[in-house]
């Protein structure tokens, strides 16, 4: 009775299996997952959006199918919208059979197999639903998180979600783009690792063969991946330049870059970037490029940069850096590879920070390297060996308390120096405001007290210097605000404003400059500071009133849609106690105008001037135009006026023309009639792949004689690889605005 059972279970699925179709096509894989979404920054306009996976256990296996059959001894086989799940392993077809025991077995029909990450679809499959390994004949595949599709005749999955495809093609395309694509005989796609890795590897555009590797490598994800990166070509003043980077992955918390740069006017330099990050999230930073013999000069150059840092966020911050060049030059005619700081004078310093309630303390020392020999004298840097700070800030009732302080230690060095100039001296201030802020319907006022403490003992050249000097004051600052409704809705905003600051000194001692210039006259805010001063070594007399108003108009929604600030200082008495020893008598300080109008939703402009003393001609000023349509449409235009006369004029332009994309950018300097820099590129930007032709004039920041024309080409096969990364760090540098879109739109 149970053969006879069983042989017709075994007869019913043979006629269910021979009454379905006998040649079918399978859905590609790509297609099925592929959402489009112009919003979500994503590939052309899309991404690859795979549903969730069955949340089951492991160890289970569900089976479900519109007929089901069990042949009574170990078959189970599944007809009409058949599914096997096991875990996040789904296997989806017209028709499965499969042995219970093993879980060996077959699929047939429009065949997909889902795993975390991949998607693949075919017409036939062996497939073990107990292990979650297969072999797909004609199969389509994509995989979601690094955006890639194929089509092979042959793949095969392991039991840990890696996948091998056979005589396949592949591409990092959105769906129905087949600009190019990668044909390989083997290629795994190692989800365990997060690497790709391809045999075989012809690459090909619009399926024409263009160029030829036995292996390829490509990431799968995010992973840091050890191999090497795609070079850089380009030409400049070191003649034809070649960057061969290679990424050095060493452990989860350490890595490294190896650049070599051949040049084929000056050799072949080495550059290290190395990193490592403790436990404690302490990074340590190492950058270095080596030219071991320059055919330039026949001397061995170089140039390295070294900073360990603690983790961001914490009550204790601490930081070291140390940074070394073989000479002046070598920024200007090398590279700038390890980031240092300056090409005139280097510093290495240490420091950590301290914040615990309404304190914050700090300790920071450095050292000054002066690799420029035409730095001399008293345009070295102080050193700060060390410096201790204070700074704490809290509420007394209706008032508030603010303290800052420091206590330091300058040195440099006497070569160059004479008569009164500095060469080292230890300094102690002190700053303390007491106000208490007051707000009402119609505006504020803030009333506040005010004293400064500066203690100083200093040698100079032709002997010592003391002071110590007392400053107290008081300040009355109120606003005034008027407001009235615009008729498309929004505010016009009108707010008067007036300071009255007096500052005092006890004593009339000439002031140890270290570190300070005059610099009140700047900007709006500026001018209602409590002390006009740059650096912290002096604090004079005045008694002055500063008048300004600021215009508003907001939009119904609340944005600033333009802004107007004016503001002038006004002086009741000369100043008597200045930084340079010198008596001021003006009677009012610069007309100061900054404005921020949005002229409409793609135009803006920008506007910053200031007058000199008697406010009859202009002493500053600072002009920005900028359109903006989008990250690949603007014009940016500025001009910047110094002493009456332009100083500088800059004009930034991207233009986009479908996938093309002009480029150009140029700072001029009018009173010399020459060029400071310029740069001129075209760029081709597809959802498939990118290009870019940049070439670029840069003039010695230090001579001003010297110049430099680089050419930089760049391809990038997009999610593969860029060949020639310098085109966009030009760009970076040289042109405002400059963004280099990420997404494949």
């Amino acid at each position: 009775m149970t053969s006879h059972r069983n042989t017709s279970a075994t007869l019913f699925a043979t006629f269910l299996l021979l009454g379905s179709p006998s040649e079918v096509r399978a859905v590609d894989a790509a297609s099925t997952d592929w959402v489009m979404d112009p919003a979500s920054g994503g590939l052309c306009g899309g991404q690859y959006l795979p549903p969730l996976l069955p949340d089951t256990d492991s160890e289970s296996l569900e089976a479900t199918g519109e007929n089901t059959v069990f042949d009574g001894d170990d078959r189970v086989i599944l007809v009409g919208n058949a599914q096997v799940a096991r875990g996040p392993f789904v296997l989806k077809a017209d028709q499965i059979s499969f042995r219970n025991s093993t879980g060996d077995g077959d699929a047939a029909g429009q065949v997909s197999i889902r795993q975390p990450n991949a998607l693949l679809t075919g017409t036939q499959a062996s497939v073990n639903v107990r292990t979650s390994s297969f072999e797909l004949t004609d199969a389509t595949f994509v995989t979601h998180s690094n955006q890639l599709r194929g089509e092979s005749r042959f793949a095969i999955g392991a039991p840990n979600g890696d996948i091998r495809i056979i005589d396949g093609r592949f591409t990092f395309c959105a769906p129905g783009d087949q600009t190019w694509d990668l044909k390989a005989s083997d290629i795994a796609l190692n989800q365990s690792s997060g690497r790709g890795w391809a045999e075989d590897v012809t690459l090909r555009v619009r399926e024409i063969p263009v160029f030829y590797t036995p292996i390829l490598g490509f990431p799968m994800d995010d992973r840091r991946l050890t191999g090497f990166l795609f070079p850089e070509i380009g030409s400049g003043t070191n003649g034809t330049e070649i960057v061969a980077p290679f990424y050095w992955n060493l452990a989860p918390a350490t890595d490294a870059l190896l650049q070599p740069r051949f040049m084929s006017d000056r050799g072949t330099a080495l550059g290290i970037h190395a990193r490592h990050l403790f436990s404690d999230r302490t990074l340590v930073d190492l950058k270095t490029e080596q030219l071991p013999d320059d055919d330039q000069t026949n001397t061995s150059r170089h140039g390295s940069r070294l900073s360990i840092t603690s983790q961001p966020g914490k009550a204790l911050v601490w930081w070291a850096r140390t940074e070394n060049v073989s000479d002046a030059d070598f920024i200007d005619d090398v590279s700038n590879f390890a980031n240092l700081s300056s090409d005139t004078q280097l510093s290495s310093e240490i420091g950590a920070i301290l914040r615990q309630g309404p304190w914050q303390l700090s300790w920071h020392a450095d050292q000054v390297d002066v690799i420029d020999p035409t730095v001399t004298g008293t345009a070295v840097r102080f050193a700060r060996q060390p410096a201790l700070s204070a700074h704490y800030v809290a509420p007394l009732g209706d008032w508030q308390l603010d303290f800052l302080g420091d206590a330091t230690r300058f040195s440099r060095p006497a070569t160059g120096l004479s008569g009164d100039a500095l060469i080292d001296g230890d300094r102690l201030t002190a700053d303390w405001s007491l106000s208490r802020p007051t707000v009402y319907p119609y505006g504020q006022w803030t009333p506040t007290l005010l004293a400064f403490q500066r203690s100083a003992d200093a040698t100079a050249v032709d002997g010592s210097q003391t002071a110590d000097i007392t400053t107290v004051g008081a300040a009355l600052d109120g606003q005034l605000e008027f407001e009235k409704t615009r008729e498309l809705g929004g505010l016009y905003q009108l707010r008067p404003r007036a300071k009255l600051l007096v500052r005092e000194p006890f004593s009339s001692a000439q002031p140890a400059v270290f570190e300070s210039s005059e610099s009140g006259t700047e900007s709006i805010a500026a001018l209602y500071a409590n002390q006009s001063i740059d650096g912290r070594d002096f604090v004079g007399d005045t008694a002055q009133l500063t008048l300004g108003v600021q215009s508003r108009v907001l939009d119904h929604q609340g944005a600033e849609q333009a802004r107007f600030d004016i503001a002038r200082v006004h002086y009741f008495a000369d100043r008597t106690h200045t930084l340079d020893g010198v008596r001021q008598t003006e009677s009012a300080g610069p007309v100061v105008l900054e404005s921020d109008v949005r002229l409409t939703s793609r135009l803006r402009w920008n506007l910053h001037l200031a007058s000199n003393d008697s406010a009859s001609t202009l002493d500053t000023g600072t002009h920005t135009l900028k359109w903006r349509a989008s990250a690949r449409q603007y014009v940016t235009q500025r001009i910047v006026w110094d002493s009456d006369r332009a100083v500088r004029a800059d004009l930034y332009a991207s233009q986009s023309i479908g996938a093309w994309r002009a480029l150009a950018g140029l700072q001029w300097d009018p009173t010399s009639d020459t060029r400071v820099s310029q740069v001129m590129g075209i760029e081709y930007d597809s959802c498939c792949w990118r290009a870019a032709l940049v070439h670029a004039y840069e003039q010695d920041n230090r001579t001003t004689t010297a110049s430099g024309q680089t050419t930089k080409l760049m391809f990038e096969l997009k999610g593969l690889g860029t060949l020639g990364q310098g085109a966009t760090q030009l760009l970076d540098r040289l042109l405002e605005d400059y963004e280099r879109s990420q997404a494949r739109d």
